[in-house]
């Protein structure tokens, strides 16, 4: 395990932007989520004025916090990769990212459990991941390693060619050279097939497909240009920041109100005004109006669309909108030495697990995922306790076959009590100290999500890059958009990037004057 330098106990003084401020061009950031603050951040440091409205009363959004009986719970996403994408963003405004917070390396990376009983530990170490496949697969190796090289360069022509720039121009995403790239590296076969191509153990087509799920998609019916995950993992290994994931808004709003962000919490937006093709004011909860010169929204899309501006994005009713997650969070006052700090469980049937959730139903025999933070960072659970996290992904709310989680909730709670009990948490449920659990429908409750998902929407090929909703309005050219549901897409690395692009096309379309 590595970590970086110390977190710094001095705050270093606020730097001026970077170009004269013109009082004019002053933004309304709606949510103080991860996307909205990296935009607010940049913003700034371009030399607009940037005001940040967050309903609730601590930043974050999804990337929340929930502390109980001296037990402290991420709520939010518990996986961070391509940490380049955090780096650069500090690094952009002139702070060393080491002074706002301390990242550690993990080491395996997680562990995935069989149903016979068998285990691989996912490692950035290759000579240890090496010979864990081999034990699974004996002979592998070589077809591993160029598995390994085939997945790094879709992972350059994803991220060159369609996740790292802006792609709302047609000629951005439709070209030869795009395509000739795409047709080469065969990034557009089926997943299944390019994993049947490397490996003959199902356990390791399991195990290098299953990431496809962290975008909402069926591994099963995934494009191969989604491998490129696996890669991200192995090659740039998985990162925890002490104090929990939730440390990383507190830092993001730390670093933005340095700069001169004002972030207003207990602001909940209710409409946007409009008036002359443009946005004009937005509506409080309270009954109060601000006027707006430029709107930056870090909520869902869909329902800015459909609550905020009161109408519907364009055929969204065609749109396909991820999976969703059952969460359950767990003070046991017990510890288990044999739990990593990320744990996947696979099923015995993925496929039919897989089917089930994206047909609709709650899967009897699911994947779930197990995440024990306090094994990096001990202060997060009480002495000689544990915090456990557990996410079973569930079918989002589809319309007409709607699930009850009023009832499904309960049931599947104690099903997974009993199931992670024979997994290997020893009495469990006589060690718990405090519980809570989050379904489809606090998604929506505390998000905003139009199905519940967890995910946003979709990431099939028909709804990335310019199928995506674009990051602004196309007729209110004032009204922009940050976060999971527009381009790039979900996952903390795709939000930053999304918070990046979205300032490149404002800072070019509303320039700052000098």
């Amino acid at each position: 395990m590595t970590t970086t330098r110390p977190i710094s106990t001095g705050r270093p003084a606020a730097r001026a932007p970077s170009v004269p401020e013109d009082p004019a061009r002053q933004v309304l950031v709606i949510g103080a989520g991860l996307g909205g603050l990296a935009a607010a951040i940049r913003l700034r440091h371009r030399g607009f004025r940037v005001t940040v409205l967050e309903r609730h009363p601590h930043p974050g959004g999804r990337c929340g916090l929930w502390e109980s009986e001296g037990f402290r719970f991420d709520t939010g996403p518990t996986l961070l990769l391509m940490v380049d994408y955090l780096r650069a963003l500090f690094r952009e405004v002139g702070r060393p990212l080491e002074d706002y917070l301390e990242l550690r390396q993990l080491d395996p990376n997680y562990r995935v459990h069989y149903a016979d009983g068998s285990t691989l530990d996912v490692t950035s170490r290759l000579n240890a991941l090496l010979e864990g496949v081999e034990r699974i697969e004996p002979g592998v190796t070589p077809r591993f390693l160029r598995f390994l090289s085939a997945t790094a360069q879709l992972y350059r022509i994803g991220l060159d060619g369609f996740v790292d720039r802006n792609i709302h121009r047609r000629g951005d995403f439709f070209n030869l050279k795009n395509a000739g790239r795409l047709l080469r590296a065969r990034a557009m076969e089926r997943l299944q097939r390019m994993m049947r191509r490397y490996f003959r153990s199902e356990k390791l087509r399991h195990t290098f497909s299953f990431q496809s799920l962290y975008l909402g998609l069926s591994p099963f019916d995934s494009p191969a240009i989604y491998s490129l995950l696996p890669y991200t993992e192995v090659a740039g290994g998985l990162y925890f920041p002490m104090g929990g994931m939730h440390a990383m808004p507190r830092a993001l709003a730390r670093l933005a109100e340095e700069l001169g962000v004002r972030i207003e919490y207990g602001r909940d937006v209710r409409a946007l005004e409009r008036a002359d093709g443009r946005i004009c004011a937005v509506q409080l909860a309270d009954g109060s109006r601000l006027p707006a010169d430029l709107v930056l929204a870090n909520a869902d899309l869909p329902y800015v669309y459909e609550t905020l501006l009161r109408e519907k994005y364009p055929r969204i009713d065609r749109f396909d909108f991820s999976c969703s997650a059952f969460l359950m969070y767990l003070g046991v006052n017990r510890r288990y030495p044999d739990l990593t700090h990320h744990a996947l469980v696979v099923p015995r049937d993925l496929r039919a697990t897989c089917d089930d959730i994206f047909s609709g139903r709650v899967p009897g025999d699911p994947a779930y995922y197990v995440c024990n933070p306090s094994k990096t960072d001990p202060s997060l659970a009480p002495p000689g306790c544990e915090n456990i996290y557990v996410l079973v992904p569930v079918p989002s709310q589809l319309p007409g076959r709607e699930i009850d989680w009023s009832i499904e909730g309960p049931r599947l709670e104690a099903a997974m009590l009993e199931r992670l009990e024979r997994f290997g948490l020893t009495d469990l449920r006589r060690h718990i100290v405090t519980r809570r659990t989050f379904s489809p429908v606090d998604f929506t409750h505390d998000f905003s999500a139009t199905r519940g998902e967890a995910f946003g929407l979709a990431h099939g090929i028909d709804q990335v890059g310019f199928f995506r909703p674009h990051n602004r309005h196309p007729r209110f050219e004032n009204l922009y958009f940050v976060g999971q549901s527009t381009h790039p897409g979900c996952g903390i690395p795709m939000v930053l990037i999304s918070s990046r692009l979205v300032v490149e096309r404002m800072a070019a379309e509303q320039a700052v004057r000098p």
